[in-house]
């Protein structure tokens, strides 16, 4: 496989990450931005960063094949970390797709990076049934495809959009009988992996999964508390069933699917049916992903550094 791959949505948070590590491969990346003086604060300090470490920006829009067309051209690799709906998701990615297509690129890693979401049924997941929509043109394509499935970001599941943790009220809050086990992986370390299977010839065609920590519901409230010293009140909100039916009932009267999609995802988690079967850490023994504890031990030295 050879060492030079475009990136797209690589001002992102996870996409930047991807960049980062496999420049630290000393592999040749290209980052596809849409500008080359991104409006957001942040994108255009992820984008200084990239081209300080040697990174070759590429400008790109995922709705202009020309564009895509030199922006794939001599790239024997794409891995994509583009987020967005149906326009991005299916259409978008379809696009830098096709200009792979034409250009011969060997390997295609799209904008996955989540649960086991072809478990789910459709419906069960918005933003997994467009996924699922772009999996089935990936298969059908000359590309070889490898999708990297790595559970929840931990990052994610901490912070107050997990829905978890209610610092402020001092809650833990989750639905079904919290003995459920479920897939976490930091932001970081997925990168990582990525970095490590867009080379690797063995996954070609493949689903990878990782997952830095496995635990229930309950696991990750004594593993919070333990870690922390911070005492929150257990809340079971209702069963399984019962979280689908309010989602269901949700999803009739909501004015924007964000209204219910991060329970969309806890149901994934807390049902098992997004639980990733075949983890393959191994492969790749350099890296040790962080646990749940090993995470918080880190976040709670950089808040005494601060």
């Amino acid at each position: 496989m050879a060492h030079s791959v475009l990136v797209a949505g690589a001002t992102g948070m996870l996409g930047s990450k991807i960049a980062h590590a496999l420049l630290e491969k000393n592999v040749e990346v290209m980052v596809l931005t849409r500008s080359l003086h991104p409006s957001s604060p942040k994108s255009a300090q992820h984008l200084a960063q990239l081209q300080s470490r040697g990174a070759q920006v590429v400008e790109g829009d995922l709705n202009n094949m020309e564009s895509l067309l030199k922006a794939t051209e001599g790239a024997p690799a794409v891995i994509s970390a583009v987020q967005g709906e149906f326009d991005i998701i299916v259409q978008g990615q379809q696009n830098l797709l096709r200009a792979a297509e034409k250009n011969g690129v060997r390997r295609f890693v799209p904008s996955d990076f989540s649960m086991n979401y072809f478990k789910l049924a459709e419906g069960d997941n918005d933003n997994s049934d467009i996924r699922s929509q772009f999996a089935e043109l990936l298969k059908a394509s000359p590309v070889a495809h490898t999708f990297i499935l790595n559970g929840a970001f931990t990052e994610v599941e901490v912070s107050p959009w997990g829905g978890l943790i209610d610092q402020e009220n001092s809650t833990f809050s989750y639905w079904g009988d919290g003995e459920t086990s479920f897939d976490i992986t930091t932001i970081h370390d997925t990168a990582r992996y990525t970095a490590e299977a867009v080379l690797d010839p063995v996954l070609a065609n493949q689903v990878f999964e990782v997952a830095g920590d496995v635990l229930t519901m309950k696991e990750f409230l004594a593993i919070y508390q333990e870690t922390t010293g911070r005492h929150l009140t257990e809340r079971r909100l209702g069963s399984v069933q019962e979280l689908k039916d309010w989602i269901e009932q949700k999803k009739r009267t909501a004015s924007s699917p964000h209204e219910y999609l991060g329970q969309q995802y806890h149901y994934a988690l807390v049902s098992g049916k997004g639980k990733l079967d075949n983890l393959q850490n191994d492969r790749y023994p350099d890296i040790q992903p962080l646990t749940l504890k090993q995470f918080l031990e880190g976040e709670s030295q950089k808040a005494t550094q601060r």
